[in-house]
């Protein structure tokens, strides 16, 4: 069975002086406490055994994960819109697949972050609390925070799904992918192959577009003095147009993606 482990990640990426201080930052950081041990001890198993008919059963299946929720009310509650727990939400999910032994559809997912002692502790216990500063403060209605909630988890999921997607399709094309959210979370790689880190990228006005924009630093960047180098590739999708479904690569970006990794 293929497993990758935060020792693997380390032994890749965190090798000079800039990325060791990154990790002993992270490490040191009160509020990551509780993260550290979880995420260090972390084992990616279960993505690597993925079939086409698993991810196409979960996307056909999943709850919309925004339910009503508009963009006009999920983005109208500035304390959430760039709202993170402690735990990473790619912490979250990685460990909620392999406490799982699946993918979960959204609807899962929630029932995770509501009812298993870790995944109310890394996410549903911190959005009721931020539920209620929030309404206690009598900054806006109860009803506008959890939409502005189930706004923000449920675009992170759709962007999980779409990387496990993506991801799994291009293993599927014979590409030795990697993952740990360790790497995603802390230097911004969401795979790699050998010494390739593969980045999936929406672009739109609000986030990211390209190497040189975005809010978040890009992999190429926070890895870019690491020897021997490391070569960086991306697949970077149109902006959505479609409300609620998820927007994955298409089979020719990933056939092209599949060519340039093979080939590096």
């Amino acid at each position: 069975m293929a497993e990758t482990t935060s020792e693997d990640v380390l032994g890749l990426f965190c090798t000079t002086e800039s990325t060791r201080r990154r990790f002993d930052d992270w490490c040191v950081d009160p509020r990551r406490s509780e993260v550290v041990p979880m995420v260090m001890a972390h084992r990616t198993r279960v993505l690597y055994d993925l079939t086409e008919a698993d991810i196409s059963h979960v996307c056909q299946n999943t709850e919309h994960a925004l339910g009503e929720v508009r963009r006009q009310v999920g983005e109208s509650v500035p304390e959430i819109v760039d709202w993170h727990p402690n735990f990473a939400f790619t912490h979250t999910f990685h460990i909620c697949v392999e406490r799982l032994g699946c993918v979960p559809t959204y609807q899962r997912f929630r029932e995770f972050s509501f009812h298993d002692p870790d995944g109310r502790n890394m996410l549903g216990d911190p959005a009721m609390k931020l539920v209620r500063d929030l309404v206690t403060r009598e900054k806006y209605t109860e009803d506008r925070v959890r939409a502005a909630i189930r706004w923000r988890v449920g675009n992170a999921y759709y962007g999980f799904l779409r990387e496990v997607y993506a991801f799994a399709h291009l293993r599927l094309r014979g590409v030795d992918l990697r993952f740990h959210p360790l790497a995603d979370a802390l230097f911004r790689v969401d795979a790699w192959t050998g010494r390739r880190a593969l980045s999936l990228r929406v672009g739109n006005k609000k986030f990211r577009q390209g190497m040189n924009a975005g809010r978040k630093t890009p992999a190429e960047q926070l890895l870019a003095d690491i020897l021997p180098p490391l070569r960086f590739d991306t697949i970077e999708l149109a902006a959505a147009t479609r409300f609620g479904v998820v927007h994955v690569p298409s089979a020719g970006q990933l056939d092209e993606a599949a060519a340039r990794l093979l080939a590096g």
